[in-house]
């Protein structure tokens, strides 16, 4: 009796929880190799995925799957010796430092990638006209039939695939092709291909903008042995910076940038795995006229889809990670940032065998880690130096990302602030300025209760218009923007106006009068502008007025502001001490929230 450390037919099942996240993720494996194999020789490499569906009994029912994947290339090929090692896992050709400048590395992207989804994989290669094959059968593994990759033997290009593929086999090239597909948990082609091209565009973006490589995805319906396409399409590349075109975005945006490069980027050098290496971190914001498009936009849908940090090496993308964004804010959508690094630092990023992800790359910061060491940053840092920890390069990054994006949030808050003023109008009877001036006068008629703004509202409307058009000034609106707010709200005669703006202090919102108006000016320092009022403002510009909680919100603001208005001095003056105080509480809550 054998004592095996590993028993076969455990280890192939283990093997086969490999942690691929679906069937495009284990796809994009073979793409890897292809594209790899294709440095090799001239020109645009061709790569080809082409799923074929077959009709199946179950339950008394006929039900249409996918039979089988195949993916072909024209790179380089393989020798048998190659061929074979190929299929091994955890050998590869890219096992050596040196060799690892590409994306391969692990030695088990195809034995992986293919059994994580099916129980058959054939390999077919060719070099120089001559096409050996070989195998891998998970079955014969588990019962022991298999325990060596089988010798490749010579063989021709299957016809049945010569005639699905496009492109002409030529002297070299490979075909891999899953069998007895057991894993994929998509039922038709058709919707897998559809799906896998987002994420296929996105992953290879730099090599099919380069025309480094072009890949086909092809769908086919097995109907009494004729084959039927159903699904046919060249991937395009799909940029999560929206600077580039050419790109898969909704129209027009696929032929013109929907964001502009922010700032010249980032680049911080590492001093690791024999030399120094460099990280390189660029920016992208949305252009004002896109991000008035809003959310619910082709363009707001599109962009919201490739929400994140892309983070790329080797050129082709592991993932796009969450870390670093306000998940509940859909303001996220509307900034790009892309972190690449070369494959020497993958022990400092924790890049996984099967290239999903960068399991050491997340927001870090160091002040709070040495916080939690009970030590100063600077001897936190210098401890991190002396003991050379992977971290410290990350942390330098995460504060470089960092410090970006939060003056992204504020330039796309400003965006959008700058676009509803352009969309003009004052708020209408129905609004919370409309509801607010209602009830005031409701007041002023039925208790006789007045305010110190109401004396101004008797001043000549010339005069009203240049004092409320000079208060918005003051707080950041272009002059001749602000002048036509100023005269469509004096003829409106609505009593309040609310604007954002940043100011000093820790309110959470500003009362001032004037002209005969109550200007409330919500500060956007203040945590409370994005967990409450950009949150309840939601995403979009809508023309038809404001949600019901923001409306809600503001007629809470315009009481408090008709309360001080109301008050005498001194009792005006207390109002505002606890105002400002209640802001002060509400900062250290809401930062609490944000830890």
């Amino acid at each position: 009796m054998a004592y095996h450390v590993i028993p076969q037919h455990l280890s192939i099942r283990a093997m086969r929880s490999s942690g691929y996240r679906d069937a495009a993720h284990a796809v994009a494996e073979l793409i890897d190799n292809s594209i790899q194999a294709g440095e090799l020789i001239e020109g645009t490499t061709e790569v080809e995925v082409v799923c074929v569906d077959r009709s199946e009994l179950v339950s008394q029912r006929r039900v249409r799957r996918i039979n089988e994947i195949a993916v072909f290339d024209n790179a380089s090929g393989m020798d048998p010796e190659t061929l074979r090692m190929a299929l091994q896992f955890g050998v590869g050709t890219h096992l050596k430092p040196e060799e690892q400048t590409g994306m391969g590395k692990f030695g088990m992207g195809l034995p992986n990638a293919s059994i994580s989804q099916c129980r058959r994989v054939d390999v077919w290669s060719w070099q120089q006209g001559r096409c050996f094959r070989t195998h891998i059968d998970v079955s014969e593994i588990e019962s022991g039939q298999m325990v060596e990759i089988p010798e490749p033997e010579p063989s021709s290009f299957p016809e049945k695939w010569l005639e699905l593929v496009r492109a002409e086999p030529g002297d070299h090239g490979t075909l891999v092709v899953w069998r007895e597909l057991d894993r994929i948990t998509w039922k038709r082609s058709a919707a897998f291909l559809k799906n896998a091209e987002f994420l296929v565009g996105r992953m290879y973006r730099n090599f099919v903008r380069d025309n480094r490589v072009r890949i086909r995805l092809s769908a086919f319906e097995d109907v009494g042995g004729s084959l039927e396409n159903e699904f046919d399409s060249e991937v395009r590349p799909n940029d999560p910076l929206y600077v580039t075109t050419g790109t898969n975005a909704p129209p027009p945006f696929h032929q013109e940038c929907a964001f502009d490069e922010f700032g010249e980027g980032d680049e911080v050098e590492v001093s690791y795995n024999g030399g120094p290496h460099t990280v390189r971190i660029r920016y992208s914001i949305t252009k004002p006229q896109v991000r008035e498009l809003g959310g619910n936009s082709e363009i707001g849908k599109h962009v919201a889809k490739n929400q994140g940090v892309s983070l790329l090496r080797a050129g082709r993308e592991l993932e796009m990670n969450r870390s670093f964004e306000i998940g509940y804010d859909p303001r996220e959508r509307w900034w790009g940032i892309e972190v690449s690094f070369d494959p020497a630092l993958d022990d400092i990023f924790g890049v996984t065998n099967n290239k999903q992800a960068a399991t050491a790359f997340y927001e870090m910061d160091l002040d709070e880690d040495a916080a939690g060491e009970d030590m100063s940053p600077t001897a936190y840092r210098q401890m991190l130096e002396e003991n050379n920890d992977p971290r410290l390069p990350i942390f330098e990054i995460s504060a470089r990302i960092r410090s970006q994006h939060r003056t992204l949030r504020e330039q796309i808050t400003r965006m959008r602030e700058g676009s509803q003023r352009a969309r003009g109008g004052v708020p209408g009877r129905g609004s919370a300025e409309g509801i607010a001036t209602e009830a005031t006068r409701r007041r002023q008629e039925r208790l006789g209760l007045l305010g110190r703004s109401d004396e101004d509202e008797s001043l000549p409307p010339d005069q009203r218009t240049h004092d409320i058009a000079e208060e918005l000034v003051e707080h950041g609106v272009p002059p001749e923007r602000a002048d036509e707010i100023a005269v469509a709200h004096v003829g409106s005669n609505i009593k309040f106006l609310f604007q954002n703006a940043e100011f000093p202090g820790q309110a959470i919102f500003d009362i001032r009068s004037r002209a005969g108006t109550i200007i409330v000016t919500i500060n956007m320092r203040h945590p409370a502008h994005e967990h409450l009022f950009e949150l309840l403002r939601g995403d979009d510009d809508d023309e038809t007025g404001d949600s019901p909680a923001l409306t809600g919100l503001k007629l809470l603001l315009t009481a408090w502001a008709r309360m001080e208005d109301e008050a005498g001095d001194r009792r005006r003056q207390e109002l505002e001490d606890i105002r400002a105080e209640w802001g002060r509480i509400a900062r250290d809550f809401l930062q609490v929230a944000d830890d």
